[in-house]
């Protein structure tokens, strides 16, 4: 669907959408006239376009005291794939590998090769909170789509090489272009070494709280394991330990990296009878930064 849906679309529609990416940070909804201003485009011409976008989901209208344009998922998605594509990174897009309420993933074929493309779907409020109400205010929800991509896109830059991750590729609007992983999730996986590979993870999850990144929801479904090795997925609610401005905030990254470390001593006690003093390993990990 998302291939058909960008073959559709014409130039004119995309620099509309330019008009409304540059300014999406400071409208909630983008006026026609701030569009027309940056997209070079007559604004009797982009209010037909943003119609036009919105009869195809791709575009959101509003009408108060002017006539503004907000992004879709479908449509932010599908500018941040054009976007890729202007720049040559990505020359194909495959088969949908995935959906759920955080992501679409595609398969893809880029600079790199054989790839995957993941669109962000929602921004993740992380212990950030109040922070993020002050500098996003009442912003459209897709710029914390943005943001959540962003935030996943540098995580991965900074562990890659020292952590097992995929390699990041690059990064445009909701869309996180990385290195494709042949492995399955560890809830899918029977292990014949749990214990080896609980002993893995505590290390990677140590080495990650000394890089400064906490990863934020980690479980048994963002883990892959083939006979290749293990790698972390899924970084959008990371903690840049590094952006931490009090000593709450530090107590609550302390707090969220206790809940990753426990929720994997749980599922393998749960599933391989392997018990670990979950309190021993937090410890331990804290006192490695």
């Amino acid at each position: 669907m998302l291939a058909e849906k960008f073959r559709k679309i014409r130039g004119l529609s995309w620099r509309v959408m330019d008009g409304i990416f540059k300014n999406m940070w400071d409208y909630k909804f983008v006026p026609v006239e701030i569009i027309a201003r940056d997209s070079g485009v007559e604004e009797h011409k982009v209010e037909k376009v943003l119609k036009s976008l919105s009869d195809e989901k791709l575009i959101e209208l509003k009408q108060t005291e002017y006539l503004g344009g907000a992004f879709t998922f479908l449509g932010l998605s599908l500018y941040s794939l054009n976007r890729f594509v202007r720049r040559n990174v990505v020359t194909m897009l495959g088969e949908k590998m995935g959906e759920g309420k955080e992501s679409m993933i595609y398969n893809c074929m880029s600079e790199w090769g054989e790839a995957v493309l993941k669109f962000h779907k929602v921004g993740y409020p992380s212990f950030k909170k109040v922070r993020e109400k002050r500098d996003y205010g009442d912003l459209h929800y897709t710029v914390l789509m943005v943001r959540s991509a962003k935030n996943e896109f540098n995580a991965l830059k900074k562990l890659y090489g020292k952590v097992s991750v995929p390699k990041p590729y690059g990064w445009e609007g909701n869309a996180v272009l990385m290195e494709l992983i042949d492995a399955k999730e560890l809830y899918k996986v029977k292990l014949e070494n749990p214990k080896d590979v609980l002993n893995y993870i505590i290390e990677e999850v140590r080495e990650m709280w000394r890089l400064g990144i906490v990863h934020g929801d980690l479980s048994q479904f963002n883990i892959l394991v083939s006979q290749d090795g293990i790698w972390f997925i899924d970084f959008p609610q990371a903690i840049n330990l590094n952006e931490i401005e009090s000593d709450e905030e530090l107590k609550m990254a302390e707090e969220i990296l206790k809940r990753d470390l426990t929720n994997l001593v749980n599922y393998f006690k749960k599933t391989y009878r392997l018990y670990v003093d979950a309190s021993v390993v937090v410890d331990e990990v804290l006192k490695s930064h």
